[in-house]
């Protein structure tokens, strides 16, 4: 069961008012809660969930021991984190064929299916969720917004990617995770999630990638966010191979939120500004 005794208590007046963004992690949850038209509003909590127990009942634990995430929001955000997504291109309009498209990629599976549609790249996010799961959170949230963790930082990046003519690299560190997305002069080339132990296994990670998608180590970008003290160990060492390294500017809108945001998941506060 959740110990709720060293998270700082939540305090919100008028919920209607206030968004609720979710992060459903493997290993346990973050949440956040703010009000677009306050300044300084952003609060926020997380929990590791007990290893081995099985996880909708270590959520289902953490949520209703919480009241403040039972509230009526004016929007819900839920982020799955999960290996277990595909791109498909919007001309494919997979609508009805969702399930045979993405049983393909995931022979065997038994997740409940659901999509993405990313406008500004003009794709689908295929993605499964455990089934009972998602009758879980379609219960206890009034009408949430289930999205791939990585569905957010493909629309955010792709207006930045813009810029230019030459071609950039997004990189997202946060807990031992790496999400590395890629753009060219066509749009999205690559979005995919590391695991690492190790910083030099992050290097190595963005530094085959970028082989493998024949990047100009002297004009092309890479342009970093998240955690900061692991960005400030595998910068240096991809500086070695790569010319042009720099941290992502944070969103002014974002900062104003309150300063919290810079500690949180860059995928879930850049969400609302997504308009998935």
């Amino acid at each position: 069961m959740a110990d709720l005794s060293k998270h700082k208590q939540i305090e919100i007046e008028h919920p209607g008012q206030y968004i609720l963004s979710i992060r459903l992690e493997k290993a346990g949850i973050y949440f956040s809660i703010y009000n677009p038209s306050v300044n300084n509003s952003f609060q926020a909590c997380s929990e590791k969930f007990p290893a081995g127990e099985d996880y909708l009942h270590s959520l289902e634990n953490f949520v209703y021991e919480y009241p403040e995430l039972l509230q009526p929001y004016k929007k819900v955000y839920i982020l799955l984190q999960s290996n277990k997504f595909t791109f498909v291109p919007r001309d494919f309009e997979p609508s009805g064929e969702t399930d045979i498209y993405y049983r393909y990629c995931f022979p065997g599976t038994s997740d409940r299916i659901l999509e993405n549609r990313l406008e500004q790249n003009g794709i689908y996010n295929l993605f499964g969720i455990d089934d009972d799961i998602y009758a879980f959170l379609l219960r206890t949230f009034d009408l949430p917004v289930i999205l791939h963790h990585l569905s957010p930082l493909c629309e955010y990046f792709y207006t930045k990617s813009r810029m230019g003519n030459n071609e950039k690299m997004y990189v997202n560190i946060e807990n031992k995770y790496l999400d590395i997305i890629c753009f060219g002069k066509k749009g999205l080339l690559l979005a995919n999630t590391f695991e690492y132990e190790h910083t030099n296994d992050a290097a190595y990670y963005i530094l085959n990638v970028w082989k493998q998608l024949n990047f100009d180590q002297q004009k092309d970008e890479v342009h970093l966010t998240g955690k900061n003290e692991q960005k400030k160990i595998i910068v240096p060492i991809i500086q070695e191979y790569i010319s042009c390294v720099m941290p992502s500017i944070f969103p002014a809108q974002l900062f104003k939120m309150g300063k919290d945001t810079l500690n949180a998941p860059f995928d879930l506060i850049i969400t609302p500004l997504c308009e998935l």
